[in-house]
């Protein structure tokens, strides 16, 4: 199977090649006529085609360069706004007429018009290479059945049943538009993946491994002209390096800033924190199909042991929520808001223990350094924790995904999930679904119940039944057949310089084009 990651060799010469990036408007010319905005992250995207990946790398650079038909205003509590599509009108339920915006054009000068509309959520692009499945777009779009072309600028969208939800899944995660023209000219998706093509406010101009992505203003935009001449994004792995860089001038912005560098920054007239509690859940991920996990009972001992309450109180200075399981107060009417909290029970997992049969075989724990922030000391914390019940905790310092995705996985991992659209099959859904992360992308999990629920969830209406339906899920992933162990809501927090304009949204996409709070404040 074909790995659309950026190789060593690779990288950056698909940029180099193509002819949009080759022609592109030098980017140090642009910085003379607006700032150049240049922002520290902590790890390289693996690529920057939206249906490929969700890391949260790659969700830090593709709003800038796609747009979806439908978006999420993140400063209006996550309401839809129309992006490229200027209305839309239900027909029943399960279709969507939507009009499309006209005038704007992608990044290579090509018009945007329904065609582009039809191959971005149609199989050729949805499905990955070879229509191979291999896309997280399939996570929440897979309700899509097709896209019908009425006009140039008009399509339908229908799905496959009735489908209440059809309009958060054209604003979410994998449903961005990218060109077909510039896609087919490219000829493969080998030559496409390092040099994708949008309709957003900034357009890619190179990316080097572990090194940068750069990217320079579309001033093309339908939405305005972007306040940024352009974006670097730096890779700096060590959050003291970023924060130096940040405090020298070299760096506007840094990301997973953890609350005891707060005081630091804070102090300094020219810089301040910025950010909050988002739409997302830090989790560990565990390996159903790993000799010790056989048993359920260890996988749930691994949740009990966690005493959550100290944990976010030492790691995060209680500036981030608890979760009573695997959902989001904002998910409105499919919250289900008597669901149990999740219990520290250290007794109880003594016993799950014992009963199991558990005899102290070593369970590997898989750990990026600091990829997540206070990802390694709260790895620590916990293991205390389990040895405090009687569990055997070792971990292995791993370099990336990949080599914690490697196979078998015999492990637990870190992971974390954004709710793309306020509900269970918008997060939950994608993680522990048929094409969710840990059944399909690291293939750990697979629990059958669940997946015929969340397929009976899909159309159903009905608030109260939709609820009954969601808590048994539930109750399937953290107490019957585990499948993560839930830690907190999660913090997304950055230091910035005082001087540039720019607030954070509700997920950890950043958001620099025109429709940034701090932009459309009156």
């Amino acid at each position: 199977m074909t790995d659309f990651r950026i190789t060593r060799r690779g990288a950056l010469s698909g940029a180099v090649a193509s002819g949009l990036l080759a022609t592109a408007k030098p980017f140090e010319a642009m910085a003379q006529e607006r700032k150049r905005l240049t922002i520290g992250i902590s790890g390289f995207p693996p690529a920057l085609e939206p249906v490929l990946f969700n890391h949260t790398a790659t969700r830090r650079v593709v709003p800038q360069i796609f747009d979806t038909l439908i978006a999420f205003d993140h400063a209006n509590n996550m309401a839809l706004r129309p992006a490229l599509a200027e209305r839309w009108e239900r027909l029943s339920e399960r279709s969507l007429r939507l009009s499309l915006r006209r005038g704007v054009t992608f990044h290579d000068g090509s018009p945007f018009t329904a065609d582009d509309v039809a191959f971005s959520l149609g199989p050729d692009h949805l499905l990955g290479s070879d229509r191979s499945g291999r896309s997280i777009a399939m996570q929440t779009l897979d309700t899509l059945d097709r896209i019908e072309i009425v006009d140039s600028h008009t399509v339908i969208a229908h799905a496959k049943g009735s489908d209440a939800l059809l309009e958060q899944r054209l604003a979410a995660w994998g449903a961005e538009i990218v060109g077909k023209r510039a896609f087919e000219a490219a000829g493969s998706w080998e030559k496409w993946t390092p040099a994708p093509v949008g309709t957003g406010p900034y357009r890619l101009v190179s990316q080097k491994l572990d090194i940068n992505v750069v990217l320079a203003a579309h001033d093309g935009y339908w939405g305005g002209r972007p306040h940024f001449s352009g974006i670097e994004y730096k890779i700096v792995p060590e959050l003291a390096s970023r924060m130096n860089a940040l405090i020298t001038g070299e760096l506007d912005i840094v990301t997973d800033v953890p609350p005891d560098q707060f005081a630091d920054i804070t102090r300094r007239s020219e810089l301040e924190i910025v950010g909050g509690a988002v739409q997302n859940i830090r989790y560990l991920a565990i390996d159903q199909t790993a000799p010790v996990f056989k048993d359920p009972r260890v996988r749930r001992a691994l949740s009990l042991a966690i005493d959550r309450k100290l944990f976010v109180e030492a790691l995060w200075q209680n500036r981030v929520p608890l979760t009573n399981g695997f959902q989001l107060p904002s998910f409105g009417e499919g919250y289900v808001a008597d669901f149990p909290a999740l219990a520290y029970d250290p007794d109880l997992a003594r016993k799950l223990i014992r009963d199991s049969g558990y005899k102290g075989e070593q369970i590997v724990y898989r750990l990026l350094s600091n990829y997540y922030t206070n990802q390694v000391a709260g790895a620590q914390v916990m293991i205390e924790m389990w040895q405090a019940v009687g569990l055997n905790v070792k971990i292995e310092m791993m370099e990336n995904f990949s080599q914690i995705y490697r196979k078998p996985v015999n492990a637990i991992f870190d992971s974390s999930s954004t709710a793309i659209f306020p509900d269970y099959l918008g997060q939950g859904w994608r993680e522990f679904g048929p094409n969710g992360t840990l059944p399909k992308q690291v293939g750990i999990w697979q629990n059958e119940e669940h997946f015929a629920l969340g397929a009976k969830l899909r159309d159903t209406v009905d608030a109260g039944e939709r609820r009954k339906i969601i808590r048994r899920m539930l109750e399937i992933i953290h107490n019957d057949d585990p499948a993560c162990v839930v830690l907190h809501a999660s913090g997304q927090f950055y230091a910035k310089r005082k001087n540039v304009p720019w607030v954070p949204g509700q997920t950890l996409d950043l958001n620099f084009g025109p429709f940034n709070a701090a932009f459309t404040k009156s």
